[in-house]
């Protein structure tokens, strides 16, 4: 599926794509950038595949690309450098529901070694996972609703599939993953979801919706996730970025004051995201879309997104007048707290990759000539074979258009066409219709429930009862009770264990003192039920975490 030999990488060169976009960065210690995106037929269909890029060579041909043959699409990659210092190439493959990543160990050596592919999850992952203070490392990885590339995911799908936005945790450094809970944010689309951990243990997921940007959290470090609600922080129904950087400062990376994906932007907060009060322009053009951010070590933000993507249109002369551009900005938080570029090594739009016009042998018989629904009926009628499949491979659902079209009609008039032996053109010019002119789209506070958690943070060490809470806060240990479980999702004992093992896991990492002593001021009875605990959560004992863990920090 890796491909890295420079003959076979010469089907991938810049001369043979129509369009590219959703890109990925990474930036290594010894100061090598690499950048990924995909790419492959004319949008987001089968025959997709990935591109690895390298600053070596001033991003001028791929050093490695990600393909699977046959009906297959490989999509949405990820870079990440771990904790380990090694960089993760991740992606996803359809049909199948399937994240696949390798790893590279040294990542600023002259040959690149590759470990072998492995997989991860089911589901979609879009963006970097998180790592929490307490060491684990939490890998966003959504189930999307199945009416999402529909016929492209048809033959993966599963009647047990609930679609969510999951996170799956690894306590061992990436050996494996573990599956925990997701959440439901309504009018979600295609999740693209992040997670941060906040000064007190709770995580935020944060999920791109049709109104912006929603906002769940988790008290259990990921096992249940409260009701999503609007976050507050806007957008165009796009992917965005929200990460913590090693000053403390939250950054975000979204669309403000835009009239459809414009005025890319990028903002920070002091205040762990109630308020940003900082920002910095990084393309105020239209068509600028999906951002990715890596923190170097140089004290460099490096920040990717494409431009005018040049997918899923109707002729090559359309996708010529598209930018297909993936571009970057290399900034500091200085710049942002400024409002302008304030270091002289920064610099804003600054293109990595821009497609031209494609070499004859590739011209697509489809694109030479924009025809009418009719003729194309007509066309795709005396061609034969599976039809329906070959409209959707022309003029596929992506993950814009499909909320902004009636699916369910579509779905009844293929089934109607097949119905009648893929021969009825009526229905075929219906169908083509639809689907070739889809419109492009352009927390409250609880003082209760901070009151309950801040009791439980301030006890942890203690073994106190629900009614000394509910007592200390002069309400019902029925309604207490109610109300946390209706709010976050899980019990007062539940968030209450969730946060001694959080608090045993920093002790583990960051003291030498015992076990038996770090059961003990964890609340734990005895070390031995301390143990079993955690051995029972994290698949893995007390002591061996300290050892694997306390590596990463000599």
């Amino acid at each position: 599926m890796l491909i890295t030999n420079k003959e076979d990488l010469q089907r991938f060169a810049p001369c043979h794509r129509v369009w590219q976009g959703i890109p990925g960065i990474e930036h290594t210690k010894g100061g090598r950038t690499f950048v990924t995106f995909y790419s492959g037929a004319t949008t987001e269909t089968y025959g997709n595949y990935i591109l690895l890029y390298r600053s070596d060579d001033d991003f001028k041909e791929p050093i490695a690309a990600l393909a699977k043959p046959g009906k297959f699409r490989c999509f949405d990659p990820v870079l990440w450098i771990d904790p380990c210092g090694r960089l993760w190439f991740v992606w996803n493959v359809m049909p199948g529901e399937e994240v696949w990543g390798i790893l590279c160990d040294d990542p600023d050596a002259d040959v690149l070694v590759w470990s072998e592919a492995f997989y991860i999850g089911r589901g979609i992952m879009m963006n970097k996972p998180t790592v929490l203070s307490s060491g684990e490392w939490l890998f966003p990885i959504a189930i999307w609703p199945s009416e999402i590339h529909g016929k492209l995911r048809a033959a993966g799908l599963r009647e047990d599939d609930d679609p969510r936005s999951y996170v799956y945790k690894s306590s061992d450094n990436g050996k494996t993953f573990v599956k925990l809970g997701g959440s439901a944010v309504k009018e979600r689309r295609c999740d693209e979801h992040m997670v941060l951990e906040l000064p007190n243990g709770v995580l935020a997921m944060y999920v791109r919706t049709r109104y912006g940007i929603a906002v769940s959290h988790s008290y259990d470090r990921g096992v249940t996730w409260s009701h999503g609600e609007d976050s507050g922080l806007g957008g165009p129904c796009s992917r965005f970025y929200i990460g913590r950087l090693r000053s403390g400062r939250i950054l975000l990376i979204n669309h403000i004051n835009f009239t459809g994906r414009n005025n890319l932007t990028a903002l920070l907060s002091e205040d762990d995201g109630k308020t940003f009060p900082y920002s910095i322009m990084l393309d105020e053009r239209s068509g600028v879309s999906y951002p990715d951010v890596c923190e170097g070590e140089d004290g460099y933000l490096y920040i990717i997104y494409d431009r005018e993507r040049g997918h899923g249109k109707r002729t090559l002369e359309e996708a010529y007048t598209a930018a297909r551009e993936i571009l970057v900005a290399k900034i500091t938080e200085n710049d942002i707290i400024n409002g302008g570029l304030k270091d002289q090594n920064s610099y804003l739009k600054r293109i990595v990759s821009k497609l031209g016009a494609l070499s004859d042998k590739d011209e697509n018989p489809y694109l030479k000539k924009e025809l009418t629904s009719e003729e194309l009926a007509e066309k795709l009628l005396s061609e034969g074979g599976n039809i329906a499949e070959k409209v959707f491979a022309l003029f596929p659902f992506n993950c814009t258009s499909i909320y902004d079209i009636d699916s369910k009609k579509v779905e009844v008039l293929v089934r109607k066409f097949e119905d009648n032996g893929s021969q009825d053109k009526e229905l075929l010019v219906q169908i083509i219709t639809i689907i070739r002119t889809a419109p492009k789209q352009c927390a409250n506070a609880n003082p209760i429930i901070d009151a309950i958690k801040k009791y439980i943070e301030e006890h942890i060490s203690e073994d106190f009862l629900v009614s000394d809470l509910a007592d200390s806060l002069k309400i019902s240990v029925y309604y207490l009770c109610h109300m946390f479980k209706a709010v976050t999702g899980i019990t007062v004992a539940e968030y209450r264990n969730s946060l001694r093992i959080t608090k045993a896991k920093k002790m583990l990492i960051y003291t030498d003192e015992p076990i038996n002593e770090i059961a003990q001021k964890c609340g734990f009875c005895t070390a031995a039920y301390f143990s079993e605990t955690f051995a029972k959560l994290e698949k893995i004992s007390p002591t061996e975490y300290r050892k694997l863990h306390i590596k990463e920090i000599l």
